[in-house]
């Protein structure tokens, strides 16, 4: 299975979004991400399987955790 990094604003926001994924049974992992592979220069990132990124953003949507570009997402 693939991995694919939903790059985030800040770190306060990674580690909303990692314990949001955790408490939907979602293993991820923050990460660093290379500022040019995003739109907006975020330089962290979680890292989930692709398979699983329309159910956290569905997640980050509800609960207005803000995120930026999915990268490696097939």
């Amino acid at each position: 299975m693939t991995d694919c990094v939903i790059a985030m604003q800040n770190q306060t926001a990674a580690e909303r979004a990692r314990r949001a994924a955790a408490l939907a049974n979602i293993h991820a992992e923050i990460v660093s991400v290379d500022p040019s592979f995003t739109r907006h220069g975020c330089s962290i990132g979680i890292r989930i399987r692709s398979d699983e990124a329309d159910k956290l953003i569905k997640i980050l949507d509800r609960k207005k955790i803000s995120y930026g570009d999915i990268i490696g997402r097939r």
